[in-house]
């Protein structure tokens, strides 16, 4: 519970919006919610935790004028200002989508959207969308598959529809306030060197036709009432894999994609989406550092809004401190933080939640205006996936998938730590 306090009275200082509440602050006498996060019922028996219990609200604290006896003293230095919160979120990946679609039925789907994005739920306010397949998908597609379409004419969503984009909408009309992120882990196969959606790297007389698919998916979303916020040119550019989607891409081709050709396409449009550098891991800061500059001596600074960062090596987060320190006109973002075996031991501990909490604060002390988890639902097998069954990746929530059948709801949910 202690520990519990200290991050949600830390949490009641954020507005529904995911901003930082301006204007006089008196805190004695406003109430903060609590909320069981825990599965372990042995380490804190007095609160006697059960997994039946996780996610649930219990009585609210008020905060006091005064320290008195309180376990712990928060003080709000109202001369200095951080960032502004853009939220806490997680990605409705194929995978997330269809459990949540297929495998529940609508009154089953209706509280577990509730709670997670809701407003008597912990109402998560971002997500991160893959534009086109990430691994945790069916199938590997883009939305445009058709080979040499270069004016795009064959260009569609129509694969999100039947499930993907009905739970975006499903979350932001629980939270109307939520913010959509959105990375391509590749290019279509034949826009590529390597012909192939696994690895390689975009032909360079594509850049223009790759700027124009950003732009006709930031539009079609839109058409369904779903505003993009940000995107970021590439998940991960520095990782290619064959096993699922994905695409490098130097600091000089994001240099120069950024700067002459989705910049310029994006505001020719009328698009003001905010375009973010990186998308990947903290040790390699060097990157965002190295496009941003370039961009900045180039003239063609006003395209990048700043740098986004993933967690999957060994950096402790202060390198978003160093690119914030670098150039502190431009914000950080921290866009993907999967939680898995590694990092949330299904062990009946609570060292899977120490350590996920732990991070949440580091990165927010470490000047990111988000905090997005990866996947917001995976089956007992640790899929649908483009890897193998039972590999080390966890959903915020499990949802029981025995059959892979979209006509068989099971409504069996587990709220992880």
């Amino acid at each position: 519970m202690r520990k519990l306090m200290c991050t949600v009275l830390m949490a009641s200082l954020i507005t529904v919006s995911g901003s930082i509440a301006s204007g006089p602050v008196s805190a004695a006498g406003e109430q903060a919610e609590v909320w069981i996060s825990s599965s372990d019922p042995n380490t804190e028996p007095a609160v006697g935790l059960s997994p039946s219990a996780r996610l649930s609200r219990i009585g609210d604290k008020a905060f006091s004028s005064s320290s008195g006896s309180a376990d712990y003293t928060i003080t709000v230095n109202e001369g200095t200002t951080y960032q502004q919160m853009d939220g806490f979120g997680v990605s409705l990946t194929d995978a997330s989508s269809w459990l949540l679609n297929f495998k529940l039925n609508a009154t089953k789907r209706a509280e577990v959207m509730e709670k997670l994005f809701g407003s008597s739920g912990i109402r998560l306010s971002v997500l991160r969308q893959p534009i086109g397949s990430s691994d945790f998908a069916w199938s590997a597609y883009t939305y445009d598959d058709v080979a040499g379409d270069t004016s795009l004419s064959q260009f569609s969503i129509s694969r999100d529809l039947p499930y993907i984009v009905p739970m975006v909408k499903a979350a932001i009309a629980k939270n109307p306030n939520i913010k959509v992120f959105a990375s391509p882990w590749s290019a279509p196969a034949w826009m590529k060197y390597s012909n192939s959606l696994n690895t390689g790297k975009l032909k360079a007389e594509n850049y223009q036709t790759y700027a124009d698919y950003f732009k006709k998916y930031i539009q079609a979303y839109q058409a369904q009432g779903i505003p993009i916020y940000a995107v970021t040119p590439q998940n991960e550019p520095k990782y290619e894999t064959s096993a699922y989607p994905s695409m490098g891409m130097s600091e000089q081709d994001e240099v120069g994609f950024i700067g002459d050709y989705l910049g310029p396409t994006l505001r020719n449009a009328g698009i003001n989406t905010k375009i973010i550098t990186f998308d990947h891991n903290y040790l390699d800061w060097s990157f965002p550092n190295t496009v941003i500059q370039n961009l900045k001596n180039a003239g063609k600074a006003s395209y990048v809004a700043g740098s986004a960062f993933h967690h999957y090596d060994s950096g402790d987060g202060s390198q978003m401190t160093l690119m914030h320190n670098a150039h502190p006109d431009k914000d950080v973002w921290f866009t993907e933080g999967g939680f898995g075996t590694w990092n949330d031991q299904q062990n009946e501990t609570s060292q899977g939640f120490d350590n996920m909490i732990s991070e949440f604060i580091n990165i927010t002390r470490n000047w990111s205006k988000s905090v997005i988890l990866w996947n917001a639902a995976l089956d007992q097998k640790d899929g649908p996936t483009l890897l193998a069954a039972y590999n080390t990746n966890r959903g915020m929530v499990t949802i029981q998938n025995s059959d892979n059948r979209n006509d068989n709801p099971e409504n069996a949910v587990t709220y992880t730590k």
